[in-house]
């Protein structure tokens, strides 16, 4: 693994939903099947989820082509409303961890921070993606794809914003 410090990508949103709302639809199954996808067409289906610092949840994204893409999780801090952290991982159907198969260097984990600041009307999003101990052919992935960030979980936060029905 590196030592080398990657410049986690920080994507930014603001919703005109209370913090709570944001906070829920960011822990409860009910909610994320309904958004937790870069584009519309995708369907998300959760089939464990124990959403709560040290539990964990896998789901199944299928893309309108029929391809589907497992995906483990992990939560290190889930604090109602303002935090949530998380890491993700590449899985099977059983949860067991794999390379990612489009693109084998990918890192194995990847830490996303959920930061919620409620304002006025408004509730602020930040969101953090950063690689953990990444090696060199891991970081040369992950910054080569940095341009396509904002497609994946931007899009994802963009559906989020529909699904709340009041992204500003």
């Amino acid at each position: 693994m590196s030592n080398t410090k990657v410049e986690p990508t920080i994507i930014t949103r603001e919703y005109k939903a209370p913090i709570q709302l944001v906070f829920d639809a960011w822990t409860g199954p009910e909610h994320l099947k309904h958004w937790n996808f870069p584009f519309k067409g995708f369907v998300c289906e959760y089939v464990s989820s124990d959403i709560k610092s040290g539990g964990r949840s896998l789901h199944k994204m299928t893309m309108p082509n029929g391809h589907h893409m497992w995906l483990l999780t992990t939560y290190e801090k889930v604090s109602s409303p303002k935090l949530i952290v998380f890491r993700q991982y590449n899985s099977n159907a059983e949860g067991d961890i794999l390379p990612n198969p489009q693109m084998p260097n990918w890192p194995k984990e990847m830490r996303t921070t959920i930061n919620l600041v409620e304002d006025g009307e408004l509730t602020k999003l930040e969101l953090i993606w950063e690689p953990i101990d990444p090696s060199a052919e891991e970081i040369e992935t992950f910054e080569a794809s940095r341009p396509n960030h904002s497609k994946g979980w931007g899009g994802g936060l963009d559906q989020l914003g529909f699904y709340l029905g009041k992204q500003v």
